[in-house]
């Protein structure tokens, strides 16, 4: 089948294609974790993000470029996990690279790979090779040297993605951890399900095609409010549209807006933004916004109007709450550990963890329910801080992110927490804090594998430091103080233990007395953390 150009309404079905054969395959994803720990969500990391960019892409026109747009804005609304954030750069890259191309051939599609890979790589700070990035690259550098050479789009497409699955089987030699895993990467081998389906419905061969799944509908930007009295409301109408041009300025937007009213949000990039802001003249605001560019999805509500309805749900729902300089969301999983955030002053904890990564669209929520003028957010697991780094895209007052990668280190860095300081000082003491304590986590093995000597079964009893298996065993509490004895020093003298949701309280209280005995010189406190999948978290310091 020769096919020379993909236009809008091919290019929904090809998207949509690509997804379903990802969907479909995530298990086989999430087994290629390098860990054998309950934590092997690439594959529905990925899932969840593509199947947001899918369900936004439909919503589209028929047009390219506006699919393209609103795909990379829902992957970036439902990016989860590092995983996800980086797709959601690709979809970013290669709307930006693609720009106004009312269909897409061979040039357009290089192009597009090329810039996905470029926008990719400038989101992670510091990036590995042997990574899904390596094969964005790769695919890139791939469909740059082939544009001038193939003329066949199906042809062109089934070279790039044969060298992107070369290079993927070659992610081992590129990564130690993949090699001795005996593993690829599993970002790399969920892109190229993605292609595999893109490919296949270019080729008319049968492919499954099902709508993104729905979700509950969320008010992404609706404003934070403190008072609805109709007498205080100083600007009554909430306006808000989305405005598409060329090189829009989101800084210059905000400081011309400003002046006109209030709870002003402007969100997006220099092709697409959504703005939303409260007035006395919405007039005056959309004059001023087509005089950049198309405005669409215009809603004007009269707040005054809407007022005292919301009044007695703030009342019936809400105590009053008093505007802080700087306040703090958390994620962990468990009633115990939750509890325990919130004792130490954090204002929202969201539900999330291993397998459960929140979005940067939960992530945003919970920062816009905090009433403070700055947040801290504190993530607590590896694979969410570059999920929690998207949030101050979206928000116009500043949020900043303190890289916890444990539970023991989000409660090391509260403890340096100071609220009289500055928002720049906090996050650095917090981040500085997070290497004050070592990480020990006791759970089980998913899978079977061998891993720094240890030749671990499926349901064996593993013990990690700071992330790493360094023992294991067919007893939670017997692996618990082996890897304390590889944790401990001389110096040491604060042990601090959180039992799961599996542990019962008797059993934990006896582990409590054998860790005193083994380090008398310690001060040992337990604590009911309720996490699942890991029997005991604990922070040695």
């Amino acid at each position: 089948m020769n096919l020379d150009l993909i236009d809008g309404p091919k290019l929904k079905k090809v998207l949509a294609a690509g997804v379903e054969t990802l969907v479909g395959h995530k298990e086989e994803v999430d087994a290629l974790n390098v860990f054998p720990v309950p934590d092997g969500d690439t594959g529905t990391n990925m899932s969840l993000t593509f199947q947001a960019a899918l369900r936004e892409a439909e919503k589209a026109t028929d047009e390219v470029p506006a699919i393209l747009e609103r795909a990379a804005q829902g992957a970036l609304m439902g990016a989860r996990g590092n995983s996800g954030v980086i797709v959601s750069q690709f979809f970013r890259g290669f709307a930006r690279a693609v720009g106004k191309a009312e269909k897409l051939g061979i040039p357009e599609i290089a192009k597009g790979i090329a810039g996905a890979a470029n926008t990719a790589y400038q989101a992670v700070r510091k990036p590995v090779e042997g990574t899904i990035l390596t094969v964005v690259r790769e695919a890139g550098e791939k469909a740059q040297k082939l544009q001038g050479k193939e003329k066949d789009l199906i042809r062109f497409m089934d070279q790039v993605y044969q060298h992107a699955e070369k290079v993927l089987a070659k992610t081992p030699e590129m990564l130690p951890t993949l090699k001795q895993a005996g593993v690829v990467d599993a970002g790399g081998k969920g892109l190229l399900f993605f292609f595999a389906g893109v490919i296949a419905a270019l080729k008319g061969q049968p492919v499954t095609i099902k709508k993104a799944a729905p979700v509950e509908k969320k008010e992404l930007f609706a404003p934070v409010e403190d008072d609805f009295d109709p007498e205080n409301i100083t600007f009554q109408y909430c306006t808000e549209f989305i405005l598409r041009g060329e090189n829009l300025s989101l800084e210059t937007i905000k400081e011309d807006l400003a002046p006109h009213g209030d709870s002003m949000l402007v969100v997006g990039d220099e092709k697409t933004v959504k703005i939303h802001i409260h007035t006395n003249n919405p007039g005056l605001i959309l004059d001023y916004a087509v005089h950049l560019g198309e405005l669409s999805e215009i809603d004007i509500n009269n707040m005054v109007e809407q007022s005292q309805q919301r009044l007695e749900k703030l009342r019936r729902d809400q105590a009053p709450q008093t505007v802080k300089e700087i306040g703090l969301v958390a994620v962990a999983s468990g009633e115990g550990l939750q509890n325990i955030f919130r004792s130490l002053g954090v204002d929202e904890v969201i539900e999330g963890g291993q397998t459960m990564n929140p979005s940067t669209e939960d992530l945003y929520h919970a920062v816009m329910k905090v009433p403070a003028k700055q947040v801290i957010i504190l993530p607590n697991n590896g694979n969410i801080v570059m999920t929690a780094g998207q949030v101050s895209e979206l928000t116009d007052i500043p949020v900043v992110v303190v890289p916890s990668k444990s539970i023991p280190q989000g409660v090391a860095a509260l403890m340096a927490f100071a609220p009289e300081e500055s928002l720049v000082n906090n996050q650095e003491a917090m981040t500085r804090a997070l290497s004050s304590v070592v990480t020990g986590e006791i759970t089980f093995a998913v899978r079977s594998s061998s891993y720094n000597g240890l030749e671990i079964q499926e349901g064996d009893i593993i013990g990690l430091k700071e992330g790493d298996i360094t023992c294991k065993g067919k007893d939670a509490s017997a692996v618990l103080l082996d890897l304390l004895s590889h944790c401990v020093e001389a110096e040491d003298s604060f042990i601090t233990i959180y039992y799961g949701h599996d542990i019962n309280e008797k059993e934990a209280e006896g582990v409590l007395e054998k860790v005193q005995a083994l380090f008398p010189e310690a001060e040992v406190e337990l604590y009911y953390g309720g996490q699942p999948l890991y029997y005991y978290l604990f922070s040695v310091e």
